[in-house]
């Protein structure tokens, strides 16, 4: 039934029915109603009236106004206006949380969401990408016992996991570093009688605010404590285990860690994919290893590509050069290239901003490659590679092999170049310093999505097998098999040399299958992972030769319906994601992600870069929060946003915003050359900051976040949640501090009336 012409009677019988008879107020209020109607109204109104176990949190929509609201066993997080209707409507439904409440407060979000959205503040995200604790904790409270120099003190827990806790303490209590802990009523039951000897824990300062996904306060709370367990004892961690995995299914409270991890790496991946930056990494002599190529990338790539003798990217970024630059990491560099095709071939310069302006030959550069119509301008930001990610516990050994040599992560991105009305006369031979020098080899880029190593089918198969190694056997069991290898996985680590030969054994199969000799098949050694307990073995002379390839052949060919297919799509080498959370590690500039619903833009997340403090001080509130709206309004960022629908193929905006420091600070958006030299002449500090935003379109992006099947198992609500927030995301907007380049081309002839587009 379609109760929207009874709605006004619908809430006044929901209210008037605590204190009357419902069937009584509808004589009185709807006399004239039949019988069906007057009683799917009672039904209805029975049904808003029952009780609602549904908790209210909007931390995601409202991420910096939101604040707890606790009522009858339920705490809800609700920003101020919707507190207050939360309240308001208390009062209607008799101080009880019932569905008419419930279904109230939505209609009222969903009318507060089609309001005009501004450009909100959030909390700066450091981009470590990972969880915040590795281990699995639970939201239990029971009595804990410290144990102090003075006497036992009784408190009670919020949280615990293997390695720490979360107290509440009494009032004014104040705990030494170390303390004894023990728990006594967990001691009362058989199997955790350990727990009942105490064992010593480190007092832990609390986190830093940026480091959450959603804000806490400012000072932290005086009568909590988060301790750490620094004595070992196997009793212990084998009963904390145990009561955990007995009361994880309930008690279970690692689901926001998950979420905030999943989260920023989207985000993280949403930029590797659609940003202009290129993340190249380099070992310690300087020479380059790596290229984390994305879409942009291949066009960026193609101009470097050459086909004889090689690819030129290494002799854009020499050795020397990257050894020059990461001496001085904080400070960014603006790389200058272009090339001239002759008549025996082509020719490439390149050379940095500081040192074309030390030999007065900036100008002269400026002007070749404009007349060249090659020139091209990058943004480079050097940092070490940190080897400190949880990822690499990960690693097998072919990644460790691959990685292991890195030493320096570049980010290389692409600026508009500066333009000279009246180009200078040429004079190549000037420029004869900053030609390159072709390098022999060609560079492989790693794509964002890898393809398998194996190319025929896996199909999840456990049968035990025998491994012998040097005479000596090793039990196991396989996980997937092909026609080509199996994956094997060891009760006991193992330690080889790659490659290595082994023979394998299949003891059940053998009983099986009598007629096939399943003892002592050769099989290739090719990687080894998870610290040598799991092998990835090829069959040696795979085919008709070989007894494994032909046995499985034949098993497959049987119970092919029947076995399981391993899905190859959604994996991802570890080596490949250790490379894309280093790539995310030290951004070049800070990134904005911006989300838009029925109510215009929103900022969803904000991505930190802590090596560029101007930068962030100036995109930074009094609140310590990140506030794009200082930079860009929101009907700028309305006008790019149409700008890139049109069909003309851009897929990147750029605009200059320069700032003024004097009081009061004002913004001038692409402003002309004259007002430009007034401003570089004036006494008055500058802030050029160049803003590149692009239109993101999910539909083409894949996110291979290893952590969203565990968030699927253990939240499905934070999983629609993130789904809802991605479905949301609409722009990417990069930030970079251009001051230095800004005055430099101020001192050209004429710089250029507006920024250049960008290549490609």
């Amino acid at each position: 039934m379609d109760f929207s012409p009874y709605k006004a009677l619908l809430n006044r019988l929901v209210t008037l029915s605590y204190q009357q008879d419902t069937e009584t107020l509808l004589n009185s209020l709807l006399p004239d109603a039949d019988t069906q109607t007057r009683y799917q109204l009672v039904a209805e109104t029975n049904r808003l009236k029952a009780p609602c176990l549904r908790v209210l949190d909007l931390r995601q929509l409202f991420p910096e106004q939101c604040r707890s609201v606790f009522h009858r066993g339920l705490s809800h997080m609700l920003p101020p206006r919707l507190e207050q209707r939360f309240m308001q409507l208390l009062g209607q439904y008799n101080g009880e949380y019932t569905r008419g409440l419930y279904e109230t407060l939505l209609a009222d979000l969903a009318a507060m969401r089609k309001q005009p959205a501004l450009l909100n503040t959030t909390s700066w995200h450091q981009p470590t990408f990972g969880t915040r604790r590795k281990e699995l904790r639970l939201q239990f409270v029971t009595p804990v016992e410290l144990h102090l120099p003075e006497g036992s003190i009784q408190a009670n827990t919020l949280d615990i996991s293997l390695h720490g806790l979360l107290l509440t303490l009494p009032a004014g209590l104040s705990l030494p570093d170390e303390v004894a802990v023990s728990f006594p009523v967990l001691a009362e039951q058989p199997e955790f009688v350990c727990l009942g000897e105490p064992k010593r824990f480190q007092l832990t300062p609390p986190a830093p605010a940026s480091e959450h996904s959603h804000p806490q306060p400012d000072a932290p709370r005086q009568d909590r404590a988060r301790l750490r367990r620094i004595e070992q004892d196997d009793a212990w961690g084998q009963a904390l285990i145990r009561f955990i995995e007995q009361n994880r299914g309930r008690y279970g409270q690692n689901a926001e860690d998950l979420y905030g991890t999943t989260l920023a790496q989207c985000w993280g991946q949403t930029l590797l994919e659609s940003g202009l930056g290129q993340s190249l990494f380099f070992d310690e002599q300087g020479c380059l290893q790596e290229v984390l190529c994305n879409r942009f990338g291949k066009k960026l790539l193609e101009f470097w590509r050459q086909e004889t003798p090689g690819d030129l990217l290494a002799a854009l970024l020499s050795p020397q050069r990257i050894l020059a630059m990461a001496a001085r990491q904080h400070e960014p560099v603006f790389l200058y290239s272009f090339r001239i095709t002759g008549k025996k071939g082509t020719y490439y310069f390149a050379a940095e901003q500081r040192q074309l302006e030390q030999q007065q030959h900036f100008r002269q550069f400026i002007s070749e490659g404009q007349r060249a119509g090659t020139l091209q301008l990058y943004h480079l930001s050097i940092r070490p590679v940190l080897f400190t990610d949880q990822i690499t516990d990960n690693l097998d050994i072919l990644g460790r092999e691959r990685l292991s040599p890195l030493k320096w992560q570049l980010w290389l991105t692409p600026l508009p170049a500066p333009e000279l009305t009246e180009p200078l006369p040429p004079n190549g031979r000037q420029l004869l310093p900053w030609l390159l020098s072709p390098v022999s080899g060609a560079i492989n880029p790693v794509f964002l999505h890898q393809h398998p190593a194996r190319k025929e089918t896996r199909f999840r198969f456990e049968t035990p097998a025998e491994l012998l190694q040097d005479d000596t056997p090793l039990n196991g069991v396989t996980e997937d098999i092909s026609v080509a290898g199996i994956k094997l996985i060891l009760r006991q680590p193992v330690s080889l040399t790659l490659p290595a030969q082994v023979l394998v054994s299949l003891p059940e199969l053998s009983k099986l299958s009598p007629d096939w000799n399943l003892k002592k098949l050769p099989y290739e050694v090719v990687n080894i992972s998870k610290g040598g307990r799991i092998l990835h073995l090829h069959a040696i002379d795979s085919g008709k030769g070989h007894g494994g390839s032909r046995f499985f052949t034949a098993l497959l060919a049987q119970n092919q319906d029947k076995l399981r297919a391993r899905a190859e799509t959604t994996r991802q080498p570890a080596w490949m994601m250790w490379l894309t959370r280093q790539a995310l590690q030290q951004l070049s500039g800070p990134v904005f992600l911006l989300g838009r619903n029925d109510g215009g833009f929103y900022v969803q997340g904000s991505m930190a870069s802590p090596v560029r403090q101007r930068l962030m001080a100036l995109l930074t509130d009094s609140n310590g929060r990140a506030q794009l709206g200082q930079l860009i309004s929101r009907q700028l960022l309305q006008s790019m946003a149409s700008a890139l629908q049109r069909p003309d193929g851009k897929s990147h905006l750029v605009a200059e915003v320069w700032v003024t420091e004097e009081q009061p600070h004002s913004l001038l958006i692409n402003p002309s050359p004259e007002r430009q030299q007034q401003l570089l002449a004036s006494d008055g500090r500058i802030t050029v900051c160049l803003t590149i935003i692009n239109r993101l379109q999910l539909r083409q992006l894949k996110f291979n976040v290893p952590e969203w099947q565990q968030l699927t198992e253990v939240s499905l609500y934070k999983t629609q949640l993130l789904e809802q927030s991605l479905a949301e995301l609409a722009m990417q907007c990069q930030i970079f501090n251009i001051t230095d380049l800004a005055q430099a081309r101020g001192r050209l002839s004429a710089p250029a009336a507006a920024p250049t587009p960008l290549p490609g």
